[in-house]
């Protein structure tokens, strides 16, 4: 079985929805971290003292035919009407050890219910 690892980055108030969504698409387990970002355009400020928005970062190891239809989720997510609020990409995993028997079951169990 391939695997492919999904990186969301993601406005806080969006993670719950984000995981919501990729578990519906297929996700069995996601590890979440807190991230702070940088991005193009000049940051806000408020009586002078700069905002920074918090972001999370989601970190999914799934198989590969899985991470399609969970990267179409967090799209419809996090882009609207042109804008993006957050990014998502996925890695071809090469080699891969310490993954739960029960995730690869879950895995194999998606694949089935798809065909």
């Amino acid at each position: 079985m391939k695997f492919s690892a999904i990186v969301v980055i993601a406005p806080e108030e969006l993670e719950q929805q984000a995981i919501e969504d990729a578990k519906a698409a297929g996700a069995t387990g996601i590890t979440i971290l807190s991230g702070r970002g940088i991005g193009g355009e000049a940051k806000k400020t408020f009586f002078g003292m700069t905002f920074e928005g918090s972001q999370s970062v989601l970190l999914m190891i799934v198989a590969k035919h899985i991470s399609l239809p969970i990267l179409k989720k967090m799209q419809a997510l996090l882009v609207s009407e042109g804008k993006s609020s957050g990014i998502a990409f996925t890695v071809p995993i090469e080699h891969l050890t310490g993954l739960d028997m029960g995730q690869i079951m879950k895995f194999e169990q998606h694949l089935h219910e798809q065909n």
